[in-house]
């Protein structure tokens, strides 16, 4: 019982020197924001600096017009859906099934942006709404 005793102290040490560090940096981090804050008053904003809302990393998952180019090869073959063409990226790439919602989104805009530009057209069929190359640009 005494080897368990020491394993939690040495633990709780670890764990009590990680909480110190992040405290610090949330410290800074808080620090730098309120700097941001009077510098924006000071160049004229006039709202309330704490309303604009918090931006998470944008996670790159692809190259430049990869997305693209792998959603107009995906549709060479015969008219698909959006999703098969998801699950056929996420196949080639090797990832998880826990990237199947943000593949499907980007998978969804790259479409939209595609039919926007001319290149593919919904085809809506006995076998619901399909993506096909518009073959009469």
């Amino acid at each position: 019982m005494e080897h368990t005793i020491f394993g939690l102290i040495k633990k709780r040490g670890e764990i009590a020197g990680q909480h110190k560090v992040a405290l610090k940096a949330a410290d800074a981090l808080k620090a730098d924001l309120d700097a941001i804050d009077r510098a924006l008053v000071l160049c004229g904003y006039e709202d309330d600096p704490k309303g604009i809302a918090p931006r998470g990393k944008y996670k790159q998952l692809f190259g430049r017009n990869e997305l693209k180019l792998t959603v107009i090869n995906a549709l060479r073959s015969a008219p698909v859906d959006d999703e098969t063409i998801a699950a056929q990226i996420i196949a080639a790439k090797g990832w998880g099934d826990d990237t199947h919602a943000d593949v499907l989104k980007r998978v969804r805009h790259a479409l939209q942006r595609a039919q926007k530009d001319g290149h593919v057209v919904q085809d809506f069929g006995p076998d619901g709404c399909l993506w096909r190359i518009n073959l009469d640009q």
